[in-house]
């Protein structure tokens, strides 16, 4: 075997035990309707971006570890608003032997469900704020009249945030937490009007 061919092997068989440690890891974490985490989403360069891909992605840190979000920008059917509609989860890495078009394997969720965003007008600011939440959901039904999907909710965690911009004034992302519906705010928190 040649020193290249066996570099190869090994940075292989390097990569393979990372791929099987991180599963074992990822395997760890569980979301709940107990779940609370920081919450962070940053866009995607248009340039970047994949025809009917997501238009945002980050990460749900929980004190179990880090879950990938993704986010796409969509329009509400009643409303006419636009929305962000998100997908949390983590999925095996696909290697060499993963045939094409085979279903991801996820190790975290996926979980879906929506951010919604308001804008308030005072008169001497503007203030922006994202609301939503993240659920586990089963379709049990479709309705007949509207033939929109009918689920049973399991769970649900409800994400607020807020616009932010890093320390370098470059990059501007949506900066919030996850916590459990109708949670009890901290005592710090009491202080805030919202």
């Amino acid at each position: 075997m040649s020193k290249g061919t066996a570099r190869t092997a090994t940075r292989q068989a390097a990569a393979a035990s990372t791929n099987e440690r991180a599963s074992t890891d990822q395997a760890a974490i569980t979301i709940d309707g107990d779940t609370r985490g920081k919450f962070v989403l940053f866009a995607i360069p248009a340039a970047d971006r994949v025809k009917d891909g997501p238009v945002m992605r980050g990460l749900l840190e929980t004190d179990q570890g880090k879950v990938n979000v993704a986010a796409w920008k969509k329009l509400a059917r009643d409303s006419g608003n636009e929305y962000l509609s998100l997908k949390v989860g983590n999925a095996k890495r696909r290697d060499e032997h993963t045939p094409d078009g085979a279903p991801d394997e996820w190790l975290v969720g996926p979980f879906y469900r929506r951010l919604f965003k308001e804008v308030t007008n005072s008169r001497d600011s503007t203030r922006t704020r994202y609301f939503g939440f993240v659920e586990d959901s089963v379709k049990v039904g479709e309705d007949a009249k509207t033939h929109r999907g009918i689920y049973k909710t399991n769970w649900q965690v409800q994400v607020k945030a807020k616009p932010a911009v890093s320390n370098d004034g470059k990059t501007h992302y949506i900066d919030g937490s996850l916590s459990p519906a109708g949670a009890k705010v901290e005592a710090s928190e009491a202080l805030l009007p919202f």
